[in-house]
């Protein structure tokens, strides 16, 4: 077990059961909260393709998920900074569950009912509950795969892409899952559902759609969500389609050290090319001084590959150029400038409990000129934050705090 303290200790642990305690819940600070629908503004009703221009924050956990309605706030504060895209409802999805479920003698939503109901019957933790348990999660993860949304459906979409991107095959989209559960109190597993790349061709898109729907049930999400959620049966994706940028360079920021929790530096981490940082790339890892401009190296770009979007139809790998860094120094101004406007120019970022929090943005740069992909509150875990065994490990790091360390001699 790794256990790394608030202070930056760090501790490599055999896990023979002594530690068991830490992971107790009864010894957590905080005990946080399961995962709540808000049926109240839970909308199953909207069955239209919605813009990016057409959706705002408020819309999260309405008709879309957090995705899509802030993506829609972020285009409508900075429109030449975020590209179009088009949104799948909640109300689509709930289509396909109230379809017939195969070899029962309902829908696919009471089968669902009906099956979590069964399985928290059997011994919490026992072998037989486990294995029930995938059984259902396969079977039903299978079913929204293969699910059929209706020929309805297909010319809508079709002629609303048309619309929207331009004709079929001169476009490419990033399809993404858009949960109605993400960004609530008790999740902080973003990234755990399915984005497929840069997808040419209408067909093609339908087809990615169908994996998009059924990729929160795949076994690590259904593990990590389900088991947080008061009512699990509740979990409506939607579906973000965002026009395919073929940025030269892209990573993540946050507004403050990660380190430190400083509010004046931002938290770099970029790539070359297309999806950069965001898919277990080294990274240029960099703390930028919102105050003075001045940058702080502290890991470089050792990925020897970048993604360029391919006309086609997905990514293609080309090395990486000869820079000795990735974002030059009128990148930088941008990402500044940015995070100084934001709080001004667009709505406060939040967490769950309505405390403002720093914001962590999916950006890239086309032509030296910012794009933004995606914004969120930057979430930790409040579980682990408030760890016994954590403050145990500060709390003996405090007592040596006046030691002094001879430079030159061996330690």
């Amino acid at each position: 077990m790794l256990a790394v303290s608030p202070a930056g200790s760090v501790q490599l642990n055999v896990d023979d059961g002594s530690l068991d305690a830490a992971f107790d819940a009864s010894n957590k600070r905080d005990q946080g909260t399961l995962i709540t629908v808000n049926f109240e503004k839970l909308d199953l009703d909207q069955h239209q393709f919605l813009t990016l221009s057409e959706l705002r924050a408020s819309d999260s956990g309405k008709v879309v998920g957090p995705k899509a309605a802030k993506l829609g706030e972020l285009k409508h504060h900075y429109p030449k900074a975020v590209a179009e895209g088009l949104a799948i409802p909640f109300g689509i999805f709930k289509d396909i569950l109230d379809q017939p479920m195969a070899n029962t003698n309902g829908t696919v939503f009471e089968w669902m009912g009906s099956e979590y109901l069964r399985l928290a019957k059997l011994p919490h933790g026992s072998t037989k509950r486990r294995v029930a348990t995938e059984i259902f999660r396969a079977r039903l993860q299978d079913t929204i795969a293969k699910a059929d949304p209706g020929e309805e459906f297909h010319d809508r979409l079709r002629a609303k892409l048309i619309e929207v991107f331009g004709p079929d095959g001169t476009f490419g989209v990033f399809v993404r899952s858009d949960t109605n559960v993400e960004d609530l109190p008790g999740f902080t597993g973003a990234g755990l559902n399915l984005t497929v790349a840069n997808v040419v061709g209408i067909e093609n898109i339908f087809a990615a759609i169908s994996r998009v729907w059924a990729s929160p049930f795949s076994a690590r999400s259904f593990a990590w969500r389900q088991t947080l959620m008061d009512k699990p049966e509740h979990v409506y994706p939607a579906v973000l389609l965002m026009l395919s940028v073929d940025a030269d360079k892209s990573g993540v920021l946050v507004t403050q050290d990660i380190d430190s929790g400083e509010t004046n530096w931002l938290s770099v981490a970029v790539n070359e090319g297309v999806g950069g940082a965001v898919d277990g790339q080294s990274a240029e890892s960099i703390r930028i001084d919102t105050v003075t401009g001045n940058v702080r190296l502290m890991a470089e770009a050792t990925a020897s590959i970048r993604r360029k979007v391919d006309l086609s139809g997905g990514v293609q790998k080309l090395p990486v150029s000869s820079a000795d860094r990735v974002l030059a120094a009128g990148e930088i101004r941008q990402l500044i400038a940015l995070a100084k406007q934001l709080p001004t120019r667009f709505p406060p970022v939040i967490d769950a409990s309505g405390k403002p929090t720093p914001a962590d943005i999916e950006f890239g740069f086309l032509g030296g000129e910012l794009k933004l992909f995606q914004i969120r509150p930057f979430l930790g875990s409040e579980h682990t934050r408030g760890s016994d065994l954590l403050h145990r490990i500060d709390a003996s790091l405090a007592q040596r705090s006046a030691d002094t360390v001879a430079l030159d001699e061996i330690p």
